[in-house]
């Protein structure tokens, strides 16, 4: 039927409302729905139907968007959309082609569509007919309604039964009349024709809404299902319709956990329903300021409650003790308690332990917020603290966890004064996990244990700047106290002002720092010292550094020992120790440390009370008085096994100071010590330094593995970190183990790749090298050439012609003495070299020369190698062969009795008659042997002569300079490695083992470098002196004194001949040494290129060539070549001493060519004396 077929498309419009019961979550009941509400609302809904000629389906998609259809029951819609498509009844044709009534039976199927699965269209949400003929909260008209339209719609499905009811709901709306709304159905749809027929039942006016207690109110707003009882309970006094709706959809979104969005209308209910709008506001976020007002009116305490509620929540506290002490047993007054702890007032820390317990219970229980929990904590924990429960307090607090959002600030004093071993410990568990604002804390507590500031620095995240900052004066104190000196390190020269501010920390940094393989802050640590030097007389010393310990960083510096702060730490025994080390130390001592009383010293300072900082520098200071100890005793020769033990002891050490590495390592260069504890220092700190594979030949070559201290010296030489001058004297090294491991063939291989080596070593080592590779390589006959091409000589000679005209002829010829000399050259070093084969080359080269003609000194070797191999010579032979050489060549007998004692024949009585000997045979021919020859002359141990050289008495001069300005350079490390050359000769001068002499040339350039007074100033720059001391020394008279004090000291022999000077002048002798230079022009280049590295030396033009020595240079080079042809009374080798390159670098040179040596240091003159 058409009606049927108009009323299934509604369906979407009826469902479309939702629910039509009231808040509750279901549907309501038929009371609480039925009755006049709902017939207003339809009353309402018909009006917007029919208000304007609109269309059927316009009408109903007007009434479907109203309120009142929202609230209109779904029961009740089916009635009204019947009426809005003005449904008429069916015509006569439709009833026709119905199936015929059927009487139905009990239990009919009407109510099985209702609500089923099947339900598709309006009909299906009207009650069936079997419900309204039964009792119900249905109103009579709305029974009778509904029975009308399954009669008249649904006719098969009739029962004749229910016209009883039908009659009876009839009457009844005769009798009382009925809604104004039916009669207006009647009009819309001749369904309810009959209605029309009704008498109007008068219908009152709308009545204000019902009233209702708010102490469903009494809520936190956030709570939703109390926001939703709250709602329900209260919705009552809410009467409009479009705000039961929006009261509606706050329900459904709360109890479907969606966002709270209340409508406008919510939020100015007036009446009891403020109540509503004022949890509704707080609950959505927005400002429930007017509704609090509004339910002031109504509920002063519940608006005063949810005002306070809003404010806590809004972090504004207005009464915290009366909300933290909220009564009522209700979830608002819980909110509020919970809120005001969330929020507390500093006052609040003034609360007892008990009370903030309770409050950190309300906290756990209902929030997360770390913050707040932590604060309260920290007022507990002061609270118990305060309250004498100490115990508590301290496991209370170690109990806890700190995380990077920890904020100690309220803490600090708390744990300044429960400073124990029990909290430090907690506190270095703690600290890795804090962030820079509780480090920062940590730092900044002073009463706190150096350890725990000095951890919380190191997790201080440097990126940071601020904060870093914000501490670093205090990092330095505190690095300072620990001795972390890396640290400290790192601070000193992060920045250029540091030294000036820190000069201490900077001083105590540069002298005692293990910079391990960082060479970088090594360097910058030493450059900050030279900042800091300048600063320290205008600065008092922090309190960090106690009167001694500022004291031993100042004897570093080369302050007065005397200083009697140096002492009161010490007991009985330490100040009966340091009494004697002072007595050493002062000007005028030994300058050496006894180890009886270093050792005396060293239990003192052990069993003492004493700073972390003074027992690190007493130690520093006895350590280095135990180096310096030892290097003077190697300067002086004497490298005995105690000595090497006693560096081994000191490199042992956990804690090595960089300076301390340096200057060990120079002593290792200089006198090839092995010591195998710098050997571990280089593999764990430093493996990849060349000084590690120096340090590793030396421990090789003091083991004899001579092939392996080879190789390591070689690779150490080609390191590009040592200098020209350096890498020759390895190079020469490697050499001399080469030739001990009879490895011929990389022998010369060296000396062929390195051609600057053939000036490091004389021509006899090169030729012993070269004979003993060629006569193992199966070449005799090549090694024997060499040797006779070595003593080759040509001469002019004058012979008559074949016309009888006398003329100039060259004649070659064999210097014979030369090569029989060559038998005993693997002899005459301290340590003998192989024999094997030079000697018996040297010895097959002699043979070859004796085959066409015997002589006189051919004579004498075969009688002497005659005495030396067959049987037992006696003295008296020895030295009566060598007295008939002498007569011949007096240098020759010397010789032979030189190779007897250098021999095994003799036990230490004959080699005694022996020494006697060849010194009575000297004194006899001394005015015959040129100091040149003396140089082989080893076992009378005649005195050289050292002229020394100006750069030697600079230091001497700097030294003196050094007493008057009250340094003590014995307790300073010799990091560069200069050593006290200067006084090595003084004091051998003193044993009379040499004599010293100044030349003319000397004593002009140092009276010329006195003169200039800020050159010499200079050299203190890096010197712990006041500029009052300084300006007071560095006048023309006090350097006047002081040099000629010097060149008098220096200046021990009085020639005879007092032209010698003018004599080494001659043209002869000036050409010679020139000659020798341009030889040499290849090693003269690249001295003169290390030279300018350090600055634009003054050089010599030879040929075009400004890379030669400087006049005064050359100068003593001829003397001391002219004094090589001398025979100077009873004196033996002269010697240059020097550090200068220009001399150095070709003494082997200078030895073989012009007869003098060249001493550059302690070890190479000790060999001399040797």
């Amino acid at each position: 039927m058409d009606v049927r077929r108009h009323l299934s498309k509604m369906v979407d419009f009826s469902v479309q409302g939702g629910s039509a019961g009231g808040l509750k979550e279901g549907r309501l009941s038929q009371r609480e729905g039925g009755g006049a509400m709902q017939e207003n609302h339809m009353a309402n809904c018909l009006e917007v139907a029919f208000k304007t000629n609109v269309t059927k389906p316009r009408r109903q998609s007007l009434v479907v968007k109203t309120a009142d259809w929202q609230l209109l029951e779904k029961p009740w819609r089916p009635i009204l959309l019947l009426a809005i498509a003005e449904t008429e009844l069916p015509a006569a044709d439709e009833e026709d082609s119905e199936t015929p009534t059927r009487r139905r039976q009990a239990g009919g199927r009407g109510r099985s569509r209702r609500g089923g699965k099947g339900a598709s269209g309006p009909m299906d949400l009207l009650p069936s007919a079997e419900e309204m003929v039964l009792p119900s909260d249905y109103s009579p008209a709305y029974r009778l309604a509904t029975l009308l339209i399954h009669k008249l719609l649904n006719k098969d499905e009739w029962d004749e039964e229910w016209e009883v009811t039908e009659k009876s709901l009839r009457e009844t709306c005769l009798e009382k009349g009925v809604h104004p709304v039916w009669v207006d159905l009647a009009q819309r749809t001749a369904l309810l024709g009959q209605f029309a027929a009704f008498p109007k039942a008068k219908v009152s006016k709308a009545k204000a809404g019902k009233k209702v207690k708010l102490s469903s109110a009494f809520i936190n707003p956030f709570e939703s299902e109390e926001l939703i009882n709250a709602v329900n309970e209260i919705s009552p006094a809410v009467t409009d319709a479009q705000s039961q709706v929006a009261l509606r959809n706050i329900v459904s979104q709360l109890s479907s956990g969606r966002p709270l969005q209340p409508a406008e209308v919510l939020l100015g209910l007036e009446g009891p329903g403020s109540a509503l709008s004022v949890l509704l506001a707080i609950a959505s976020k927005q400002d429930p300021t007017e509704s609090l007002k509004r339910l002031k009116e109504v509920d002063s305490d519940l608006s005063e409650q949810l005002s306070d509620f809003h404010s806590l929540r809004q972090g504004q506290v207005i009464n915290w003790k009366k909300s933290r002490t909220a009564k009522g047993n209700h979830s608002l007054s819980a909110a509020r308690q919970l809120l005001a702890w969330e929020n507390p007032p500093e006052e609040a820390a003034k609360l007892s332990s008990k009370q903030l317990a309770e409050g950190l219970e309300l906290l756990h229980e209902h929030t997360t917020n770390a913050v707040q929990i932590e604060k309260l904590m920290w007022w507990r924990l002061n609270a118990l603290y305060k309250e004498g429960k100490t115990e508590e307090t301290i496991e209370l607090l170690t109990s806890l966890k700190l995380d990077q959002n920890t904020e100690l600030s309220t803490l600090t004093p708390l744990l300044a004064d429960l400073s124990s071993e029990v909290i430090d410990q907690w506190l270095i568990e703690q600290i890795p996990l804090l962030d820079d604002g509780a480090l920062v804390a940590l730092i900044q507590m002073e009463p706190l244990s150096l350890t725990i500031r000095s951890l919380a620095s190191k997790h201080l995240s440097h990126e940071s700047s601020e904060a870093w900052e914000s501490v670093f004066p205090l990092l330095i104190d505190i690095y300072t106290q620990t001795m972390e000196l890396n640290l400290l390190a790192q601070m000193v020269t992060s920045n250029d002002l540091v030294p000036i501010s820190h000069p201490y920390e900077t001083l105590l940094v540069s002298h005692l720092l293990d910079a391990g393989s960082d060479s970088q802050i090594w360097l910058n640590v030493r450059a900050a010292r030279r900042t800091a030097l300048a600063q320290i007389h205008s600065i008092d010393a922090p309190d960090s550094f106690s009167s001694t310990s500022e004291a031993l960083l100042m004897l570093f510096e080369g302050e007065n020992i005397e200083d009697e702060r140096l002492t009161t730490v010490l007991d009985k025994q330490g100040l009966l120790a340091f009494g004697p080390i002072r007595q050493a130390l002062r000007e005028g001592g030994s300058g050496i440390a006894s180890s009886t009383h270093l050792s005396n010293l060293e239990q003192s300072v052990a069993s003492a009370d004493l700073t972390v900082m003074e027992r690190v520098l007493f130690n520093a200071v006895i350590s280095t008085l135990r180096l310096n100890h030892v290097a003077l005793m190697l300067q002086h020769g004497n490298s005995d096994d105690e000595n090497i033990e006693t560096l081994n002891t000191l490199l042992n050490n956990p804690i090595i100071p960089t300076g301390m590495i340096h200057s060990v390592r120079h002593l290792v260069l200089e006198h090839d010590i092995g010591l195998p504890s710098l050997v571990r220092w280089y593999q764990s700190h430093d493996a990849l330094s060349p000084w590690h594979t120096l340090a590793r030949a030396a421990v090789y070559a003091s083991k004899k593995e001579e092939l392996n201290a080879a190789r390591d010296y070689r690779k150490a030489g080609d390191h590009e970190e040592f200098d020209y001058e350096h890498s020759l004297i390895l190079y020469r090294k490697a050499l001399i183990h080469l030739a001990f491991a009879e490895q011929w063939r990389e022998a010369v291989e060296l000396l062929d790749a390195q051609p600057a080596l053939k000036s490091a070593i004389t021509q006899r080592f090169q030729l012993y090298l070269r004979v003993s590779f060629t006569a193992k390589s199966m070449d005799t006959n090549s090694a024997t050439r060499l040797l006779k091409e070595f003593v080759k000589r040509t001469k002019m000679e004058t012979e008559e012609n074949e016309e009888g005209e006398m003329v100039e002829t060259m004649r070659v010829y064999y210097a014979e003495d030369d090569l029989d000399m060559l038998k005993t050259y693997p002899h005459e070093h301290p340590r003998p070299l192989p024999t094997d084969p030079f000697c018996g080359r040297v010895t097959a080269a002699t043979n070859s020369l004796h085959k066409n003609r015997r002589r006189q000194k051919n004579t004498f070797d075969t009688r002497f190698n005659q005495l030396m191999q067959y049987g037992s010579p006696s003295t008296d032979e020895v030295y009566s062969l060598a007295s008939e050489a002498a007569k011949v060549r007096p240098v020759d007998g010397l010789m032979f009795l030189e190779r007897a004692q250098n021999s095994a024949h003799f036990n230490q009585s004959e080699i005694r008659s022996l020494q006697q000997a060849e010194l009575s045979l000297f004194s006899v021919n001394k005015s015959l042997i040129p100091n040149a020859s003396r140089r082989y002359l080893r076992n009378i141990s005649l005195v050289p002569l050292v002229i020394i050289d100006t750069n030697i008495l600079v230091d001497a001069l700097i030294d003196r300079i050094s007493k008057k300005l009250h340094l003590v350079g014995e307790v300073s490390l010799d990091i560069q490695g200069q050593g006290s050359f200067h006084k090595i000769l003084l004091s051998k001068a003193k044993d009379k083992k040499l004599q010293l002499w100044l030349p003319d040339v000397v004593k002009q350039e140092l009276r010329g470098i006195a003169s200039g007074l800020n050159h010499l100033r200079s050299r203190f720059d890096d010197s712990l002196v006041s500029p009052e001391l300084l300006d007071e020394i560095f006048n023309q008279k006090t350097l006047s004194e002081l040099t000629n004090n010097v060149l008098e000291d220096y200046n021990t022999w009085r020639p005879l001949d007092l032209e010698i000077e003018s004599d080494a002048n001659s043209s002869e002798i000036k050409q010679s040494i020139e000659t020798f230079l341009l030889d040499y022009s290849e090693i003269y280049e690249e001295i003169t290129a290390m030279k300018r590295t350090r600055g634009e030396p003054a050089r010599t033009v030879l040929n075009g060539r400004d890379i030669y020595p400087e006049s005064p240079d050359r100068t003593l080079m001829s003397i001391a070549a002219q004094l090589a042809t001398q025979s100077l009374q009873d004196l033996g080798t002269v010697l240059i001493a020097t550090r200068d390159g220009d001399f150095t670098l070709v003494a082997r040179a200078f030895e073989e060519q012009f007869g003098f040596g060249i001493a550059k240091n302690s070890r190479s003159l000790n060999a001399w004396l040797k």
